[in-house]
């Protein structure tokens, strides 16, 4: 009952934004991206680049999607690794005494409005799992607003069926706020992004969560206005790659990967390859940027046995538990963290750093605590079913006698 009242009231807000605010004209609508963020230099958004994680299952999964993208006359494919035939191939193995990341395939759009091509790169992060890398290339660069309220409303139909689109109570609260609307424009933007990729190329949270995703920015100028927005940016953190180059961190929300604002200032770039970062710091980054998702992981498989009547462990969920303790322990043959993005320093708060040592503790005691709590719990199941054993075989051995 509360599921078909929930999927009502989902139905009603997007119908309600639809008509009463996003097909209604506002002044926000011709503006730059300068304007939008209130900055005195021109910027525009050259392109986006969404992450999730894959086992090798997974990733057969998805060259078979890939493979049959060829088919198809939208697409252009290059892909690096042939497909599957009756077995799963093993692309991902043990990585005791090397590391690497690598291209995966590369799609053009031909006949997109919006999206020219995706590139996609991956890199291992440990002996079963493995990062993939979605980079968003668009046919014109968005300097423009005007640009992605154009693609939301041409794509507004499909939020309704995805799982994490946001969406709200009641919808007057944002007729009279051009800034609410803008941030849940610009929020819907990143949802139909993912969603257009999800549909073609769907890969394991991709249907279930808001994933991480990278902006790389490129601006005219550093004026005052713009450097003081990265140097002490609200509620974020900031990285300085370079005088020309750096990162802003968003990890604020509750349900979903962090965003990250990547601002060139320079004619000559390459946007920065996190690839290339998880193929050295592995599970420590990548906590970095799924944590609020490992959240909501850990609830949907442990919850139920800790706030609930539920005492029967289910196998699944003991192993899955156990694979991420051990994935955040396991052990190589070498060291092979070269710390060469060492130069990556935290600009809003020196003492700031990609890896959260403290937090990838309090991680490893969360999943000792939870394995500790399960064990005990496979212990009193133990004991009620040798003790149930034991009462069927005495009462066995009495009809056994008595007959």
């Amino acid at each position: 009952m509360w599921e078909l009242k929930y999927k009502y009231k989902k139905i009603k807000w997007f119908k309600d934004f639809e008509n009463k605010v996003l097909k209604v004209y506002h002044n926000y609508h011709d503006k730059t991206l300068s304007d939008i963020f209130e900055f005195d230099s021109n910027i525009y958004i050259y392109c986006a680049t969404i992450y999730d994680v894959v086992d090798n299952n997974q990733v057969n999964k998805l060259i078979r999607k890939i493979y049959k993208l060829k088919k198809c006359k939208d697409f252009n494919i290059d892909v690096n690794y042939r497909k599957k035939g009756i077995k799963n191939i093993n692309y991902i193995r043990p990585e005791f005494d090397h590391t690497g990341h690598g291209i995966f395939a590369k799609i053009k759009f031909l006949n997109d409005s919006m999206i020219s091509s995706v590139d996609m790169t991956w890199s291992q992060i440990n002996n079963e799992e493995a990062i993939i890398e979605y980079e968003i290339k668009f046919k014109k660069s968005i300097d423009k607003f005007n640009i992605i309220h154009k693609f939301v409303l041409e794509n507004y139909r499909y939020l309704k069926k995805v799982k994490y689109s946001t969406f709200y109570l009641n919808v007057d609260h944002f007729l009279n706020d051009d800034s609410q609307v803008i941030q849940t424009e610009l929020k819907y933007f990143r949802t139909l992004l993912q969603k257009k990729i999800n549909d073609i190329l769907s890969s394991n949270y991709s249907k279930k969560y808001l994933l991480p995703i990278k902006y790389t920015y490129l601006a005219d100028k550093q004026t005052e206005k713009i450097m003081r927005y990265i140097k002490k940016p609200f509620l974020e953190e900031s990285f300085i790659i370079d005088k020309e180059h750096y990162l802003i961190i968003n990890s604020i929300e509750e349900f979903e990967g962090i965003e990250i604002d990547e601002i060139f200032f320079k004619s000559q770039f390459n946007p920065l390859s996190m690839v290339s970062l998880m193929s050295e710091f592995k599970m420590p980054l990548y906590y970095t940027f799924f944590y609020q998702i490992e959240k909501q992981e850990l609830e949907s498989k442990i919850g139920k046995y800790l706030n609930s009547k539920k005492i029967l462990v289910n196998f699944w969920d003991y192993k899955w538990l156990l694979n991420k303790k051990r994935r955040l322990t396991e052990k190589k043959f070498y060291n092979l963290n070269k710390k060469s993005f060492k130069h990556i320093k935290g600009l809003s708060n020196e003492k700031s750093n990609l890896i959260k040592d403290e937090l990838i503790k309090n991680i490893k005691e969360v999943y000792d605590e939870n394995i500790e709590y399960i064990n005990s719990l496979n212990a009193i199941n133990n004991n009620i079913i040798a003790f149930v054993i034991s009462i069927l075989a005495l009462f066995i051995s009495i009809i056994a006698i008595f007959k």
